[in-house]
């Protein structure tokens, strides 16, 4: 697998973290990550490989859910020089949104000495939008760095994996941080931010 010569591992690296940084403070909000001519493999979205590329290095471990697995995993492998392990060992799980919700079951929640060795839950979806979106979720979203209740309308979510989400999260400070990937209408990668600390309830619109 083919290292991104058009990836800048400082630069771009930085300007991508920065903006997950603003969207896991903010709830909700959606970040336009700046572009970057990436050719991933079918199945693996750009917003998803610029954020495995600015969170991941030869420390981390990862794990890839029916998206393209072989050629995601090598992917991912070549450009970060992260390890493949298993979804209980991964402290970053791959997986689309309309996933069965199995393999929640054996992520690492981390344990109340240290919380934060929890596993990040990277899900890709078709759509998210802080207007109406037709075929969607309506998420309300409460808790820090929320004023009040925010909404996020997203598409390509499944119900059953933010229900099982919410279960692995009932027991703060223990749980899974979510981040959401896209790429919108116009071909930007984006991304949003569902931290554990967020209270996440949804309708169908």
């Amino acid at each position: 697998m083919v290292r991104e010569a058009a990836y800048d591992e400082v630069f771009d690296a930085q300007a991508h973290f920065r903006s997950l940084l603003d969207s896991t403070a903010r709830p909700g909000v959606i970040n336009r990550l700046d572009p970057v001519e990436l050719d991933p493999p079918s199945g693996l979205n750009r917003a998803t490989a610029l954020i495995a590329f600015a969170l991941m290095d030869s420390n981390s471990t990862f794990a890839t859910v029916n998206i393209a697995q072989h050629d995601a995993g090598g992917y991912i492998r070549a450009n970060t020089n992260a390890r493949h392990a298993g979804i209980d060992r991964a402290h970053f799980i791959f997986a689309d949104g309309t996933e069965s919700p199995d393999f929640l079951d054996s992520a690492d929640c981390g344990t109340l000495l240290y919380p934060d060795t929890a596993a990040t839950v990277v899900l890709q979806i078709v759509e998210a939008s802080a207007q109406p979106l037709s075929d969607s979720l309506k998420l309300s979203l409460e808790g820090p760095g929320i004023d009040g209740i925010a909404t996020l309308y997203v598409r390509g979510v499944s119900p059953d994996l933010l229900l099982a989400l919410q279960a692995r999260n009932a027991e703060f400070p223990l749980g899974l941080d979510t981040i959401l990937t896209f790429v919108d209408s116009s071909g930007n990668p984006c991304v949003a931010a569902l931290p554990r600390t967020t209270r996440v309830s949804w309708e169908q619109c």
